[in-house]
């Protein structure tokens, strides 16, 4: 059927459905339409007519959130980390994204399918990649797979897949589900840094899977010869039994930050405690010692802020990684330590400067496998050639030399100079390699990609004028650095705005008559005064972001006292949702005045709004809601909140959610550009319309075409070139030139190298945007991301020129 290249470490193979129906009326036996959709019917992957495939019509004109198709099966996918499928786009703007679905039990893993390119893709997704929808009973007990497409537009189009697969890899990355599952305050972190872990993996091209703690539990790490734990803080004991067999087996083990003191011994080793930094920037980076381990860097940049300590207990266990403070003296302290069945960090591993990150990780998994030190050899050379979503070398090379006659010379010349310094060392990688030579072939490579990278920076085109800007999500700043400092950097590297976050629903970081104050501001003083004077030093717009409804970081007081007035949002089943609910008019009065407030206060150039929307589906279901869509819509509702959620008042409701949203957005645009007219009002939005209509009530193409917004900002957050670029392109025709389109993009969430943040700002210019936002200017931002554009994309706008 469909071509799959050999893999380059072994795994196991499952093949879950290869859509090789003998006539259209059996795979429509399998595969249901659900809600009175269309029926499947068959196709062809290419012209050759014997690679069949499934035709999914989503009739879009038709169906209101989606098109989708359910099949029973039987599988125990415990072992399997990893999925794969084939899917065909006819119109990928015509289609907002893709789910593939596994019930288990009465629940759901719901995993995304991007749909972003025209015609055939392949996509892998990981079980990290997956969201649990009701409570799961476990990967070992999948009784249906659901196909499901959510419309864009009204256009209706066709989608194909073929060849769903499973795999069980070699090295295996282990997701902390147990921590989820008891509702943890640390799930998002083992969420978050399982999830860049597997992105750092799959970025270097490695062949891997994600299981769970769950899985581990029953046997997942069965054939595996590599478990990396990257933050795992609830390891069970039916997990460090699992686990113990497995290194008995000749398994190896890296465990991050956590690991149990069962397992210790295991590498050898004794947890000797915990601490957080004595002083700021105590643990910047990890110095690592080279002759250790073959391949390994000098050193590793983390700014980590607190870590576990370990000493070897072992003769064969060594302290191959120290930390290193801000002034690049040795603290000490323990930061990585390997043995004989595997490595111990004393923190997460950071997603910033991932290059030699990725060098570490190839240098660590050689030292643990030796036996795939070939295989992660070609790994290496072969991400050497990829970047920012570019092919290898040759692209890149055709990309510069496209690039050519839109900027100054100077700047052509030296990318050409990088990209002839890269061809020549990833030659000497190549030959490293053929030697095995394997710590030299690592390095050399990343060398070769450093000045891949530098020839790639300096071939974008800048513009002269546009708008450029940095949401802030620390009212303080860049940690270490005053406001003059941080917006005079932004400046020297060609932006010219900043959006920094000073206030939330319950908590403002100035002095506010209107809510509560943060207790920092009596020590560290007003945030948007100080930042505000360095803006009008520097020349710099500021446009203050507040967090609207979501009362998450108010005082506990304050929410007490909302609590007993009733106003506070409730799901569908009565339960407590921490935002103010929207309709309650002294809600209402609240977030106005606060906006208000800083209009009438700050000369800032701009109020920008964000939250400005529901949470999610599962909110605003209060009784005080009820009453109120009641007298607004003139409805009696029997049912509540049934009747408003799928029932007859659905359509109803969606619009009165939307309208409860959009009278604040009306009320601060025409009330501030009454205080003050040259005010600048926007908002960060969600990147799906119409989709965010129906989920959570924010129907800002309303907003732009009332004239309440100056200009708009969708959160664009993909590490998906294709998809950014489909993203932008549905939002030019939303906005049709009514006011500016600024696309955000996602240099910390889902975070992106510094090339792709260039390689995505360039995508949205040529689509024909007026300007950027970057989120989020924090430190790995400014260090490494920002004079890395200034290198092109923002070259000529700064203080500083070539």
């Amino acid at each position: 059927m469909v071509f799959i290249c050999s893999a380059a470490f072994g795994s196991e193979r499952l093949t879950i459905d290869s859509f090789e129906y003998t006539q259209s009326s059996t795979a429509q036996d399998v595969w249901k339409p659900q809600a009175e959709g269309p029926s499947v019917e068959l196709t062809h992957h290419t012209t050759d007519e014997g690679e069949q495939a499934l035709l999914l019509p989503c009739d879009f004109s038709r169906e209101e959130e989606r098109c989708y198709w359910d099949r029973e099966v039987d599988l125990d996918l415990t072992k399997f980390g990893r999925f794969s499928l084939w899917v065909y786009a006819e119109d990928p703007q015509a289609v907002g994204s893709g789910t593939l679905y596994f019930q288990s039990g009465d629940a759901w893993y719901a995993g995304r399918l991007p749909v972003e390119r025209e015609g055939w893709q392949r996509v892998s997704l990981w079980k990290s990649d997956f969201q649990a929808e009701g409570s799961p009973s476990g990967w070992g007990k999948i009784g249906r797979i659901r196909l499901s497409f959510w419309k864009a537009d009204n256009t209706d189009t066709v989608v194909a897949v073929d060849d769903l697969e499973a795999m069980s890899d070699e090295i295996m990355v282990v997701l902390g589900d147990l921590t989820i599952r008891k509702d943890s305050s640390e799930a998002g972190s083992v969420r978050r840094f399982c999830s860049s872990m597997a992105k750092m993996l799959e970025d270097s091209g490695l062949e891997f899977g994600v299981v769970n703690d769950t899985d581990v539990e029953s046997g997942a790490l069965s054939g595996c010869k590599l478990a990396i734990f990257p933050f795992n803080p609830d390891i069970s004991d039916k997990e460090c039994k699992a686990i113990e067999r497995f290194v008995e087996s000749g398994g190896k083990f890296m465990f991050f930050y956590s690991l149990p003191e069962r397992l210790a011994g295991l590498l050898g080793v004794e947890i000797a405690g915990w601490t957080r930094e004595n002083y700021p920037g105590q643990f910047s980076s990890i110095g690592l010692e080279v002759d250790a381990v073959e391949g390994l860097p000098e050193m590793i940049v983390q700014r980590s802020w607190n870590v576990r300590i370990t000493e070897p207990k072992d003769p064969e266990t060594k302290v191959i990684g120290e930390w290193i403070d801000a002034d690049g003296k040795r603290t000490g302290v323990s930061a990585i330590t390997i043995g004989a069945n595997g490595v111990f960090m004393g923190h997460v591993l950071l997603p910033s400067y991932t290059l030699d990150k990725k060098q570490v990780l190839l240098a660590l998994f050689g030292k643990l496998v030796p036996e795939m030190r070939q295989s992660l050899s070609k790994v290496a050379l072969k991400d050497a050639g990829r970047i920012a979503g570019l092919g290898g070398i040759g692209e890149v090379s055709s990309f510069i030399v496209d690039n050519a006659v839109a900027i100054p010379t100077l700047r052509g010349i030296e990318a050409l100079q990088h990209l002839v310094e890269s061809r020549k060392l990833l030659i000497q990688a190549e030959r490293a390699s053929e030697d095995n030579r394997y710590g030299e072939t690592l390095g050399t490579a990343r060398k070769a990609m450093e000045e891949l990278r530098e020839a790639l920076f300096y071939s974008f085109p800048s513009r002269k004028s546009e708008f450029r800007a940095l949401w802030c999500h620390s009212a303080f700043g860049i940690p270490g650095w005053d406001w003059d400092k941080a917006i005079g950097w932004l400046k020297e590297n060609g932006f010219n705005a900043i959006v920094p976050n000073m206030l939330w629903a319950g908590v403002t970081y100035y002095p506010s008559e209107v809510l509560p104050v943060a207790e920092e501001v009596e020590e560290r003083g007003d945030q948007i005064a100080q930042c505000l004077e360095a803006c009008r030093k520097h020349g710099v717009q500021i446009h203050v972001w507040k967090v609207n409804w979501n009362l998450s970081r108010a005082p506990e007081e304050f929410v007490q006292r909302l609590r007993k007035e009733g106003r506070l949002q409730k799901d569908r089943r009565g339960n407590e949702v921490n935002w103010l609910c929207p309709s309650h008019p002294e809600n209402f009065k609240l977030e106005l005045d606060s906006m208000l407030e800083i209009v009438r206060e700050y000369d800032v150039d701009g109020i920008h709004f964000d939250y400005i929307r529901y949470p999610n589906r599962n909110a605003c279901y209060c009784s005080n809601c009820k009453r109120r869509f009641e007298e607004s819509t003139g409805v009696k509702v029997n049912d509540w909140p049934e009747e408003v959620i799928s029932g007859k008042y659905k359509e109803d409701f969606t619009q009165w959610r939307c309208d409860q949203i959009t009278r604040l957005v009306q009320a601060v645009s025409e009330q501030a550009r009454k205080i003050k007219p040259e005010i600048k009002i926007s908002a960060a939005v969600f990147n799906g319309y119409p989709g965010c209509r129906q989920t959570v009530g924010q129907d800002w193409k309303a907003w732009i075409q009332a004239g309440y917004l100056d200009f708009v900002c969708p959160m664009d957050y993909t590490a998906d070139n294709d998809r950014l670029r489909n993203l932008v392109a549905n939002q030019i025709q939303i906005v049709n030139r009514r006011i500016p389109l600024y696309p955000g993009i996602g240099a910390s969430a889902p975070g992106l190298p510094p090339e792709q943040v260039a390689m995505q700002v360039h995508i949205a210019r040529n689509l024909g945007v007026d300007g950027f936002i970057v989120f989020e200017y924090d430190p790995s931002v400014a260090r490494e991301v920002l004079p890395a554009l200034f290198k092109g994309i923002t070259e000529g706008g700064g203080s500083r020129s070539f």
